[in-house]
């Protein structure tokens, strides 16, 4: 990703690729094939893209098999110091729940995907752009469907400091159907 990322935060926040249908472990619902291909789209998606902003250095993902599995298979085009954290928090957690955790990261860490469930993740994305970027804002609310990652860039000085309404969209990759 060529150039210097501005003063802030980012959040990565990426939607699990498509599972297996729901059943009495929702939990450990594995992806499907058409789950692997979304993520090797999202992979080649990072490994590619020149955005202006730093890749994540580290990956929270919701415990749930589905959402570390998106993580395992896109956390290669990030290097191979990109440390992957499985939080069980995630898993049936609200856009709120979300922020809390974000707002316990270290202040070394500029840039953070988060990898897990809807609507959660959509919701905390429109969230985290609120009022502050309308045509972000509409990309958004056409959808967010398995696979789709938004990047959100914060002016947040520290992740203790993350509030709503404060993110611009910096790009909305959504993989082939």
């Amino acid at each position: 990703m060529g150039s210097e990322p501005v003063a802030g935060r980012t959040v990565w926040v990426l939607r699990h690729a498509k599972a297996g249908p729901h059943g009495p472990d929702d939990h450990g619902r594995p992806l499907t094939g058409k789950g692997r291909r979304q993520s090797e789209e999202v992979e080649r998606f990072l490994e590619e893209a020149s955005l202006g902003v730093a890749l994540p250095e580290l990956v929270l993902t919701s415990s749930a098999e589905r959402a570390r599995q998106t993580a395992e298979l896109v956390r290669p085009a990030l290097g191979p110091d990109v440390e992957l954290v499985a939080d069980h928090r995630l898993y049936q957690a609200d856009p709120d729940d979300v922020v809390d955790v974000l707002r316990e990261l270290p202040d070394e860490v500029r840039s953070v995907m988060v990898v897990g469930h809807n609507p959660t993740l959509h919701d905390l994305a429109l969230e985290l752009l609120g009022g502050a970027d309308p045509a972000g804002r509409d990309r958004l609310e056409q959808g967010f469907p398995t696979g789709a990652l938004a990047v959100v860039r914060l002016p947040a000085p520290s992740w203790a400091e993350l509030g709503p309404g404060t993110g611009d969209l910096v790009e909305l990759f959504t993989p082939g159907r």
